[in-house]
């Protein structure tokens, strides 16, 4: 899901009170968006009730 440099930008001021150029939300949506990603094909590899640490060694490209 794409995310905006604006929705970035905003949510850092609402929930940090950070402000960020207009250029550095561009980055940071790319980044984000890229870990989102990561994070919900992580997620779908696994059953709901599996043991959390086997989420953080799937995303680590790690299987047991």
């Amino acid at each position: 899901m794409p995310l905006s440099s604006r929705f970035i930008a905003d949510a850092a001021k609402l929930f940090q009170d950070v402000d960020f150029s207009e250029a550095r939300a561009g980055e940071l949506a790319l980044e984000v968006e890229r870990l989102n990603t990561a994070v919900r094909t992580a997620a779908g590899s696994l059953d709901f009730d599996a043991e959390p640490a086997a989420f953080f060694a799937v995303l680590a490209g790690r299987t047991s």
